[in-house]
């Protein structure tokens, strides 16, 4: 492999790190209803395969369910909440 071969992997990699950063970020801090999480789930998806192709086994398999443990441990902290106060 030559230097700009793995110059270029390494700036992907980067913007893929970035990607995933920036849609935990999202999903942990934003406001927005659960259909609109999954479709800021569904645009990380689509970039993360543009700097990654073919590798969609490997987004089901570890990046989807790291974003899903994030909307489900958002939803459990909201009923806790909401059961504290009754």
């Amino acid at each position: 492999m030559n230097q700009s071969a793995i110059t270029d992997e390494q700036l992907r990699m980067g913007r893929l790190k970035r990607v995933v950063d920036v849609t935990v970020y999202w999903l942990e801090q934003g406001s927005f209803n659960h259909d609109e999480a999954l479709s800021i789930i569904e645009h990380a998806r689509g970039e993360i395969l543009n700097l990654c192709p073919g590798k969609e086994g490997v987004f089901e398999l570890v990046i989807r369910p790291r974003f899903l443990r994030i909307l489900n441990e958002r939803a459990l902290n909201r009923w806790s909440a909401a059961d504290s106060m009754n």
